[in-house]
């Protein structure tokens, strides 16, 4: 979350409050930590419940005037925080062996498939993973065996590990040879290393641009030539498979208008057969392809058919964006994994929206704004998975959508919204 919003806000502002950040950073980990002790009382919790409370109850009220995903987000943490501290409220000995149940569970899940994609992927910083991995499970165990006051252990254990997370990346960003860029994109450290030095002219400019920068995506069931079987995750996230046994993975690319158009493919096809597939799912250096770019969005239609999915963004940084498009259209690499047509587009857009909420009146509470949006965390939780396995045409289009909500929402502020707008009793008394 903290990279997504820094990346977003751009190199200015780092360097602005970075030394703040990293205060806040420390101090919300102390927090935690005392918050993970003070468990074995309970007083925690019992605060705890009336504030998720006065939440979840804020959150359904603010969701009906929000738009596409905003308003699924909302509806559900809302929905998920009610349910969860009414149950607390009936019964708090059995709430909390269910709760501690629960999250145990999906510790030891996320613990299991960090280790599993890690060994099998291999991507960059692949034994780290295993270490965090092998951590989750152990506090897995301890949430199942100690379950009195679990919000406690819970939301200690995530304070702490957001704040060291949160130094560690302050202090990466604060040691980088030219400490001008905040990107994060893992494409960008591994094949790029320009210096990527931006005008603060344009990291922080908010206007609308005339031409809208497209990120296209041919969904697997959208760009299945016949009926497809119906696999909803699978469909969505992975490959569909149409009634004649045709295998369509879908595609993604990035176009701004007539001046650039990334839609990367290998130049030579790639050997998918069983025997292969385990060798080539890894991220490695040894299964780096030649690619190739098309030329123009008009090209791909002419081989193939048109994207069914298309997100505009008329707010972007033109010069990142074509810097990065300079350093990977003159040495194209393909890897099935970690540099393909999906994360390509993903990266190139990242580097797209660097900046683009800084301001001129951008201070530590613009941070708080941003960082507090269930989109960012939405947004950062896509981009760890697919980080972990492989970026697919799915997950591109959740990232992008997630991403368009954040630097262009369609949504009014929550204290401009009214319920009489959302509901027809004025319209009853109006035609009455």
């Amino acid at each position: 979350m903290l990279q997504i919003t820094l990346h977003l806000l751009g190199t200015e502002f780092v360097k602005k409050t970075r030394s703040y950040l990293l205060l806040l950073s420390l101090f919300w980990g102390i927090i935690g930590f005392f918050t993970f002790i003070d468990g074995l009382d309970g007083k925690v919790f019992d605060a705890f419940c009336y504030f998720v409370i006065l939440e979840s109850i804020a959150t359904l009220v603010i969701a009906p005037n929000s738009h596409g995903i905003h308003r699924k987000v909302l509806l559900l943490k809302g929905l998920l925080f009610l349910f969860s501290i009414t149950l607390a409220f009936i019964d708090v000995k059995g709430s909390n062996f269910i709760l501690s149940l629960a999250f145990g569970l999906i510790y030891l899940s996320i613990g299991v498939f960090n280790i599993a994609s890690a060994i099998v992927v291999r991507f960059v910083m692949w034994r780290r993973v295993i270490i965090w991995g092998s951590i989750q499970i152990g506090y897995s165990l301890f949430l199942i065996l100690n379950y009195n006051y679990v919000i406690s252990y819970v939301l200690g254990f995530i304070m702490m590990t957001s704040s060291i997370r949160s130094i560690i990346v302050l202090i990466k960003n604060n040691q980088s040879e030219d400490n001008n860029s905040t990107r994060t994109s893992q494409l960008s450290r591994k094949y790029n290393k320009s210096n990527n030095n931006f005008d603060a002219e344009s990291q922080g400019s908010s206007k609308h641009l005339s031409i809208p920068l497209t990120v296209h995506i041919w969904t697997p069931e959208g760009s299945a030539e016949n009926p497809y079987i119906p696999r909803p995750v699978i469909n969505r996230y992975i490959a569909a498979t149409d009634i004649k046994g045709i295998i369509s993975t879908g595609h993604a690319a990035i176009e701004l208008g007539s001046e650039l158009y990334m839609s990367l493919y290998p130049k030579d096809e790639i050997d998918r057969s069983p025997k292969e597939f385990i060798r080539t799912l890894k991220a490695t250096p040894e299964n780096n392809v030649l690619g190739r770019y098309l030329p123009d969005y008009q090209s791909e239609i002419s081989e193939w058919c048109e994207s069914n999915i298309k997100i505009n963004f008329t707010k972007y940084n033109v010069q990142a964006l074509k810097q990065f498009w300079e350093k990977n259209y003159h040495n194209p690499i393909y890897n099935l994994t970690s540099n393909n047509c999906s994360s390509n587009t993903a990266y190139a857009l990242e580097a797209a929206l660097e900046g683009v909420l800084h301001n001129e009146n951008s201070n530590i509470f613009t941070f708080f704004k941003f960082i507090t949006k269930p989109e960012v965390w939405l947004a950062a939780q896509i981009r760890n998975r697919a980080i972990m396995m492989a970026w697919t045409p799915g997950l591109v289009m959740d990232y992008t959508r997630a991403l368009h909500s954040i630097v262009q929402p369609t949504s009014k502020p929550w204290h401009k919204f009214s319920i009489l707008e959302k509901i027809t009793i004025r319209d009853f008394f109006a035609s009455n």
